[in-house]
């Protein structure tokens, strides 16, 4: 059932917003379309910049999740040697 959302979202994204996102155009497709993406160049698409994404709206939820999970480094415990 997720990959049938997870499908379903992509079609979506790729109805909605790729007359709007120019970058979306990057794949080569044998039979391309004018005015719309495959969800196989959203997926491409997100999957190499969805991080990026998240970096820059950090006021969002789920980039706060994010952040709060990450572990910050201790550069005192990285610096003694064995």
């Amino acid at each position: 059932m997720c990959s049938c959302i997870a499908m379903g979202l992509l079609q979506l994204i790729a109805l909605c917003y790729s007359p709007r996102v120019p970058g979306l155009f990057f794949r080569y497709l044998r039979t391309p379309s004018k005015t719309f993406v495959s969800e196989a160049t959203v997926m491409a698409y997100l999957r190499k910049s969805i991080f990026r994404l998240f970096a820059r709206n950090s006021h969002l939820s789920i980039t706060k999740i994010i952040k709060n999970k990450q572990e910050m480094p201790n550069f005192d415990e990285d610096s003694l040697v064995s």
